[in-house]
């Protein structure tokens, strides 16, 4: 009986845990037309430019990071010169569907 209660107490702990990773992990469906039209609107082509890679700041451009790290930027940038996003100003959507079209240009 303890054997049996311990085996089953072992498998709901594995699936609550693989299923607190995939929460932690899931990127939001990006959509890359809302996603150039919000890089416009946000005016991230002022720094970063047109291309995403021809502006003043650093070039974001087929981004080499996750989601989590970008919106991280989004919200807590490194550089003084870039505003902070806060999800009132920048919806988690709307930051999901410009990270689809910067990883989408080649």
């Amino acid at each position: 009986m303890l054997n049996s209660l311990h085996t089953h107490m072992k498998t709901i702990l594995l699936a609550l845990t693989g299923a607190a990773i995939l929460a932690a992990c899931g990127t939001p469906a990006g959509n890359i037309e809302n996603g150039q039209r919000w890089y416009t609107m946000y005016n991230c082509s002022a720094c970063h430019g047109k291309n995403a890679n021809d502006g003043r700041a650093m070039a974001i451009r087929n981004l080499n990071m996750g989601f989590t790290n970008f919106e991280h930027i989004l919200r807590k940038p490194y550089s003084p010169s870039m505003p902070a996003f806060s999800e009132q100003k920048l919806a988690k959507q709307d930051a999901a569907d410009i990270y689809a079209w910067l990883k989408s240009l080649k």
